[in-house]
């Protein structure tokens, strides 16, 4: 599922997804770091439990306070995303870097659209934007978008796999990811090949996702 992050919608959306699917396991695109300080915000903010800005990933866990399921973190730390981006940039790139407001630009009209609904809207300017990031700064591209999605996808494969290996007939497994990374995620998962190759050609060492908790239902 993709999302915009920190928009009511988004959140609402995860909500709803959550119940509705009542999903063995729940994967979301944080590292435990990111996670930890997301939560502790909510934990400690005086509108807990009627904001209207919170993390769609923290409200997703929260939604499985009456679901039997396990909640996986399945993203690269930012430490992680520094020192690829750090260890592959070009020269030209790094000349290029006061470009790199002009790519990414202020998101805020487009998390109103995605409230009011225009989500096809918002995914293709996220898509334009993407494209130029690719052009001018494709270390950037590759480590944000193709090794995160090779990442995740490798870890969700994992988490399938998991249940399989236990028995567990047809797991449900639900996935909160940016919507920037939907489609490369989902091509991904058509293959396990794909997969492996991805890895492989990228230099990436797998590692399993990241448990947090277990919630079970009362």
């Amino acid at each position: 599922m993709g999302t915009a992050h920190f928009t009511k919608r988004s959140l609402q959306e995860a909500y709803e997804m959550v119940y509705k699917k009542r999903p063995h396991d729940l994967a979301i695109e944080l590292d435990l770091q990111r996670y930890k300080i997301l939560n502790d915000r909510c934990i400690t903010c005086p509108k807990r439990g009627y904001c209207q800005h919170r993390c769609e990933f923290i409200g997703a866990a929260d939604a499985l306070g009456n679901v039997d399921a396990f909640i996986w973190l399945i993203d690269y730390s930012e430490r992680e995303i520094a020192q690829r981006i750090r260890g592959h940039m070009t020269t030209s790139e790094y000349a290029n870097l006061t470009l790199l407001p002009r790519v990414f630009g202020s998101n805020i009209s487009e998390a109103q659209l995605w409230e009011k609904g225009f989500k096809d809207l918002v995914v293709q300017r996220s898509s334009e934007r993407l494209d130029k990031l690719k052009k001018w700064f494709p270390t950037i591209w590759k480590v944000l978008i193709d090794e995160r999605n090779t990442v995740m996808a490798a870890r969700l494969a994992w988490i399938v796999t998991k249940r399989l290996d236990e028995g567990v007939e047809n797991p449900q497994s639900l996935a909160l990811v940016g919507a920037a990374h939907v489609e490369g995620i989902r091509e991904l998962l058509k293959s396990p090949v794909l997969i492996r190759d991805s890895l492989r050609r990228l230099d990436l060492h797998f590692s399993p996702p990241t448990p947090i908790r277990r919630i079970s239902v009362n």
